[in-house]
């Protein structure tokens, strides 16, 4: 017995056509979906790897600032170090500065001239004394003023002595007085002294 197939040619090579299209169709989905999914597997990773980034950079920003804590109370230490030495160091010249001051004031005298006064108010300081001539006094008043502890030194009046005096010269000067000469003079002084003590030994 003899089959015949008697479905149209068209209708095949349709169906066939029609098939090969899914076939396509399904490799391009499939293909799109692949990339899809890569794309967000590498968008996840690179997500991970910048959070991991972001974790260690807040890590060294929270050491850095304990590392700047530390810092600005190490600088408070020093400022206070710094402060309590400067006050130190003031009373130490307060505490020199008178003695210093009396030693300018004997060097400056001149054998032939005696203090009978010195008073000092508020940085204010009035000497009177003795003298044999006027010169005496000049020379005097030009030595005072070589030591950093007086300013302004200023002569106020010469006289004649008075009874009991004889032929000696009273005067009268005043100046400012101050018992904390420039940090240079200070230093210098201490490298003189220093150098004393080293001749000694």
């Amino acid at each position: 017995m003899i089959r015949v197939n008697l479905l149209p040619v068209k209708q095949i090579k349709a169906e066939v056509s029609r098939r090969r299209d899914l076939v396509i169709g399904g490799l391009a989905l499939g293909l799109t979906a692949l990339i899809i999914l890569g794309a967000y597997i590498y968008q996840a990773y690179r997500i991970s790897k910048l959070q991991n980034e972001i974790a260690t950079a807040r890590g060294e920003i929270k050491a850095l600032d304990v590392r700047v804590k530390e810092f600005g109370e190490l600088q408070k230490k020093i400022k206070d170090f710094e402060s309590k030495h400067k006050i130190i160091e003031d009373l130490n010249q307060r505490k020199a500065g008178p003695v210093r001051v009396m030693e300018s004031l004997s060097a400056a005298t001149p054998p032939t001239l005696w203090l009978t006064e010195f008073k000092e108010t508020g940085g204010k300081l009035v000497i009177t004394g003795l003298a044999v001539d006027n010169q005496t006094v000049a020379d005097f008043l030009k030595a005072l003023a070589t030591f950093h502890y007086f300013r302004d030194v200023e002569l106020v009046e010469t006289t004649e002595g008075g009874p009991g005096s004889g032929p000696l010269k009273k005067f009268s000067l005043k100046s400012l007085i101050s018992y904390q000469p420039p940090a240079t003079t200070i230093k210098s002084e201490g490298k003189d002294s220093v150098k004393k003590e080293e001749k000694k030994r």
